[in-house]
């Protein structure tokens, strides 16, 4: 299968901004990267902002399908351990998108209005339910925001996958289905009184 001017554009960008950052990520240097001129970049984008969404975007969408995905019977502890581990996955699989999410949106509160924007409608609904069941047998220490702590845990989840990924003994002999346990229960433990709800 052949790839795209559009898909070449997406992945010498998504290389560039992840190497450079968003400023330091040029257009003529992305059009050089994928082998086409600067001016058919515009073709495809209105500019470079629109760009760097493009390049974020699936992923975002993605990793929400793949969550919300996660049904099946449990206590709103299960469901929710089930979904940190398919989180974790997700940014496991899509660190450099999660690299540059991470590390941008605290200098453009445009690209994090639009990243909140969009979990908030897709995740928080959700989250809500689970939240609501939870809050009803008294199953949470203290009751969390469910954006704030759908954010906060997939920034916690990244630092923990970079870290992992930077240090070749950390964890020293935890196989990686094991760490996305422990991560799942790390999150778990903090947020539910006990293993029953």
């Amino acid at each position: 299968m052949e790839i795209t001017t559009r898909e070449r554009i997406l992945e010498a960008a998504l290389r560039l901004f992840h190497e450079h950052g968003f400023r330091g990520a040029t257009t003529a240097e992305i059009a050089r990267s994928a082998g086409i001129a600067e001016g058919t970049i515009y073709r495809y984008f209105k500019d470079k902002k629109e760009l760097f969404l493009a390049c974020v975007d699936p992923v975002i969408e993605e990793a929400v399908r793949r969550e919300l995905a996660i049904v099946g019977p449990g206590s709103p502890r299960e469901i929710t351990h089930r979904r940190i581990i398919e989180r974790y996955r997700v940014i496991r699989e899509n660190q450099a998108v999660f690299h540059i999410l991470f590390t941008e949106a605290r200098y453009h509160p445009e690209i994090a209005r639009m990243l909140l924007n969009q979990i908030a409608a897709k995740v928080s609904s959700d989250e809500a339910e689970i939240f609501r069941e939870a809050i009803a047998r008294g199953a949470f220490r203290d009751l969390p925001n469910p954006l704030i702590l759908s954010v906060g845990m997939t920034a916690a989840i990244w630092a923990m996958v970079a870290a992992q990924e930077l240090s070749a003994d950390w964890p020293s002999a935890t196989p990686r289905a094991d760490l996305e346990n422990e991560v799942a229960d790390f999150f778990c433990n903090a947020l539910f009184r006990d293993e029953s709800v």
